[in-house]
């Protein structure tokens, strides 16, 4: 599936919910702000590895104004709510690697939102010739871990006290 311009995708949820996905557009500033307060302080503190009590307008811009060579993110909405964002951003220093996140609010999680987004990054990764995506996060994300790990990719980790970083090789698809 091509993720790009007029990328527009309906996700059945496990729970029979639909989310609309789409790419980000710059309008979208105002929902970045609404969709902060559907998720917990748990979830927000695992996404940006801190507090994250509002976004500022230098934050809303990068996150809504992107270069959709090198920087993409993928917004899930239902009812006219930001439910999910993901999103990779390419490395200057190394053009076939990506800094890759997401987030999904609460009450939309473990419904595969979350495993969807990252399959359409990776679809996204390849289109734009970029063979890894990279991260970190807390240790203690077990949610995130499963899902990395649960990824049909290999992926490397490197533990270092309460971070993991890790970088899944979309050139080494699992066998079986």
């Amino acid at each position: 599936m091509e993720i790009g311009p007029g990328f527009k995708e309906t996700l059945v949820l496990a729970d029979g919910g639909e989310v609309q996905l789409r790419l980000v557009a710059e309008t979208d500033g105002p929902a970045f702000v609404a969709g902060l307060e559907l998720c917990s302080d748990r979830t927000i503190y695992n996404r940006f590895m801190g507090t994250k009590p509002r976004f500022s307008d230098s934050e809303l811009r990068y996150l809504t104004r992107v270069d959709p060579d090198h920087h993409v993110a993928i917004v899930g909405f239902q009812t006219g709510k930001l439910v999910a964002v993901g999103r990779m951003v390419r490395y200057a220093h190394r053009a076939d690697a990506a800094d890759f996140g997401l987030i999904v609010a609460d009450a939309w999680q473990g419904n595969g939102l979350g495993k969807h987004l990252l399959n359409r990054l990776t679809d996204a990764a390849k289109e734009r010739g970029i063979s890894y995506l990279c991260g970190e996060m807390f240790a203690t994300n077990t949610a995130m871990f499963a899902l990395v790990d649960g990824h049909p990719y290999y992926t490397d980790w490197i533990l270092d006290g309460s971070t993991a970083s890790f970088e899944i090789d979309l050139r080494s698809p699992k066998s079986g």
